[in-house]
């Protein structure tokens, strides 16, 4: 008995160690992403991305947007995207097979004719039923729409048709259902004009429109979700993107850019084979991937696979990601479509991790092999399990009487006070105010609430976060992990509400 109760204090200092070390670890990506973030609201202060709208010099971005059972948001998401302050680009639609009326509802929004379009070779996909190719009734500065009806293949393959057609320099990976700001592609692209020989891709911050009020394809007002499970999931993101993914990009270590928003070379797309899907036939993607490999998790495989080739070529290459909040989607209502989205979400990272399992600890790999895989090893792929393990040890602790009540209550409060640490901390990052300085006037914040509470409300519900929020979602990681282990590959698409109209007029009066 008195070896087991050793075993179980031993495991306790572990867990205790294993979560003093994620904490330390993520105080500093708080530290290095308010200095980008700072950083980067004053130069948007100083010099807006709006001034470059004209900039006859920036190349031609191809707005890639895969839809499958869109039919509800896919005319508002479009009419953002029309709206856009970007000298020249085009938009490609894919329709994926969707079962319901998504290409009547585009046919009959927007005068698309039948078009016969040349594709480019190399990245092969599920067939292709028809495509046609919209030129009147559009701004000046779009210089083309184009929508293509394939065979369902995924959002992978549906990218993979899109990028076939597209002619621009760069390609979006998005969302059908996202809402960008208008300076959404002249903030993207000035990251990629600051360098443009080394800048492959560039990500953002994504926020969450729930509970906002949407007209003509624009957030006209910044609001909280009345729902609970709205809040909670805006903190996560909060904490997800101007805190992790903002202070791994000054490292060059981020692995995921949002599928909702991405901007990369269509030139290095092509040459690492697209999109991963099970028609792609490229032999980087079997070299490094096996054949007919595909994953639920594609924006983070495809930042894997480019991280992979350029270490591998020696070539230069970065993949940024912008705190700004350019872009805005719908996160589930319900709890049940949250965790089979948190499902998917988490064996699509442990489908990534076991396809580049090669880079782990691997110095040729740097940054990647040596930090950022692994962290998402230890403190991405295997934390629910270790959470579990945590919970478990709490209560045969209590059965043993390893540790006294107050050690245990000590212990429990340490880790609610660090996750309420960085909770805060993320909320803070996202809502503050900067400044220009000298004399100018002006300030601006990542997510711009309009009150002030709102931010006060969102640093609350990060403690409540601790108390059954961050459990249910353990339960269906590990029910994620479970269906990787199975090998499931399907989507578990949640249904949409559709975006929020502003109410008329006369009403608001």
């Amino acid at each position: 008995m008195g070896a087991l109760v050793w075993l179980l204090r031993i495991l306790d200092l572990l867990i205790v160690g294993y979560v003093t070390v994620f904490f330390l670890l993520n105080l500093r990506f708080v530290l290095v992403s308010y200095r980008r973030i700072r950083h980067e609201l004053t130069a948007e202060l100083v010099r807006p991305a709006a001034l470059s709208e004209r900039d006859a010099f920036l190349p031609v971005v191809s707005l890639l947007v895969p839809a499958y059972n869109e039919e509800v948001t896919i005319v508002e998401s479009l009419k953002s995207q029309l709206r856009l302050r970007y000298p020249a680009y085009e938009i490609v639609i894919c329709n994926d097979g969707s079962k319901d009326r998504t290409v009547e509802v585009l046919l009959s929004a927007f005068p698309f004719v039948p078009a016969v379009l040349e594709r480019a070779s190399g990245l092969d996909t599920a067939e292709v039923r028809g495509m046609w190719e919209c030129r009147t009734g559009l701004p000046e500065n779009v210089k083309r729409m184009v929508l293509i009806d394939k065979e369902n293949g995924g959002k992978a393959d549906a990218l993979n048709a899109a990028t076939s057609v597209a002619a621009g320099e760069f390609v979006t990976s998005m969302d059908a259902d996202s809402l960008l700001i208008p300076d959404a592609l002249l903030l993207a692209v000035r990251k990629v004009m600051e360098s443009p020989d080394d800048t492959v891709a560039v990500g953002v911050q994504v926020g969450l429109s729930n509970g906002s009020i949407i007209r003509d394809g624009e957030v006209k007002e910044l609001k909280l979700p009345t729902s609970l499970i709205g809040k909670l999931q805006i903190v996560e993101y909060m904490r997800s993107f101007a805190k992790g993914r903002t202070a791994l990009s000054e490292d060059n270590a981020v692995l995921i850019l949002s599928g909702v928003f991405a901007l990369i070379r269509r030139d290095v797309l092509f040459e690492v084979g697209g999109f991963l899907t099970r028609h792609v036939r490229s032999r980087i993607c079997i070299e490094y991937c096996t054949e007919g490999a595909h994953t639920v998790c594609e924006d983070m495989e495809i930042v894997v696979r480019l991280h992979r080739y350029l270490l591998d070529k020696g070539r230069p290459g970065k993949i940024v990601c912008l705190p700004f909040a350019v872009t805005w989607t719908e996160a589930p209502e319900n709890y049940r479509d949250l965790g089979k989205q948190r499902a998917r979400w988490y064996r699509g990272l442990w489908e990534v991790m076991s396809y580049h399992r090669a880079m782990l600890f691997r110095p040729q790999f740097r940054q990647i092999g040596l930090f950022a895989m692994p962290y998402q090893l230890v403190f991405e792929a295997l934390a629910p399990p270790t959470e579990c393990v945590g919970y478990l040890l709490l209560i045969l602790t209590t059965i043993f009487g390893a540790l006294s009540g107050k050690a245990l209550l000590a212990f429990l409060g340490l880790a609610m006070a660090m996750n309420f640490c960085l909770s805060t901390l993320s909320v803070v990052l996202c809502t503050f105010s900067a400044r220009p300085g000298r004399g100018l006037s002006g300030a601006a914040s990542l997510v711009p609430y309009p009150r002030a509470w709102d931010a006060v409300v969102l640093v609350l519900v990060g403690f409540l976060s601790n108390l059954g929020y961050r459990q249910y979602l353990v339960f269906w990681q590990l029910r994620g992990l479970y269906d990787f282990l199975k090998g499931k590959k399907g989507w578990d698409k949640f249904g949409r509400k559709g975006f929020a109209p502003a109410a008329p007029a006369a009403q608001r009066a």
